[in-house]
């Protein structure tokens, strides 16, 4: 990733997309995203003709086409219209069309390309090199608040026993040893540090993806996917090599129960936090604990040209 052009940003699972187009609102961006023979298209949502939303249509698959509900104009995967069947002799304007917006698949993501020029012909997306070869089960949900708190939550070692007393912090100490901040390619881990001995540890690579290192097997990731500026979609994922019968069904449960269990006591803290945006946050004085917060909030400001 280079701040200087842009940068990609997963905002939706692969396995979200099926047969249908599916509506999403991301950056407060009304979205419709579909697949063209298997690769995935992201469109704006709405129809130039009359309005119409294009994730109320259908996909015909035999011109590879999003065919609007309203009138049934349909449109390639590149934006263009192709097919205009409310007209007998119809006359389709070269400049008559949507925007398709670029869109990669990788890692069981479709990212969004953000920036004002044209990404790279080969997407170098930011990855935790050791989940590559571990299976997942999955989970999601909506926080109510802007993505960068909810990213600067989990980089957050110092609130685990405040906001965590009775879970995850109900034996840590009210204050932070001490810290390990490590550079690594399109973010940072953070070690929290103990008698010169590292205990916990997490990764975080820019925009929103984060991993917390469970166990050599087990690892917790999560992706905030900015919906608008007060909601966040977020997709966590339990990545493990655990060779187990319906392990895929039980590592789902999991997640879904721990983001339950430990993430509700975060979502009112979170909410609460103003102003949202982490951006127009100029007046908060932080601390020696808040290491992995002013990494984030440095990376973040750096990539603010390219948006």
């Amino acid at each position: 990733m280079n701040p200087t052009n842009g940068y990609w940003c997963p905002v939706v699972a692969s396995g979200e997309l099926g047969n249908k187009p599916i509506a999403r609102t991301r950056f407060g961006q009304k979205l419709v995203f579909w697949r063209s023979e298997g690769t995935p298209v992201c469109m704006p949502d709405r129809c130039p003709h009359r309005g119409a939303a294009l994730s109320l249509g259908r996909i015909n698959k035999s011109d590879n086409a999003l065919v609007c509900p309203f009138h049934g104009l349909e449109f390639a995967a590149d934006g263009r219209c192709v097919r205009l069947p409310v007209e007998r002799n119809p006359h389709i304007p070269g400049d008559f069309g949507v925007s398709s917006l670029p869109v990669h698949e990788e890692d069981g993501f479709i990212w969004l390309w953000r920036g004002s020029d044209a990404p790279t012909a080969d997407p170098q997306v930011p990855r935790h090199p050791g989940t590559l070869d571990m299976r997942y089960g999955e989970a999601s949900g909506v926080w109510n608040a802007h993505y960068t708190r909810c990213i600067e939550n989990v980089c957050d070692f110092s609130h685990l026993p405040f906001v965590h007393r009775t879970t995850i912090g109900a034996f840590k100490k009210g204050w932070i040893t001490d810290l390990e901040m490590v550079d690594v390619p399109g973010g940072f881990r953070a070690y929290l540090v103990d008698n010169d001995k590292r205990t916990q540890c997490f990764e975080f690579l820019y925009p929103n993806r984060w991993l917390l290192m469970l166990s050599p097997k087990v690892m917790l990731g999560l992706v905030f996917a900015p919906i608008d500026d007060d909601h966040t979609f977020v997709y966590g994922r339990t990545w493990h090599k655990l060779p187990v019968p319906g392990i895929k069904w039980l590592m789902d449960l999991s997640t879904r129960f721990s983001q339950y269990l430990v993430f509700r006591e975060d979502w009112p803290i979170v909410a609460s936090q103003a102003p949202g945006d982490i951006l127009a946050a100029r007046d908060e004085k932080l601390f020696p604990s808040d290491a992995p917060v002013i990494a984030y909030r440095k990376m973040h400001r750096a990539y603010l040209g390219s948006e």
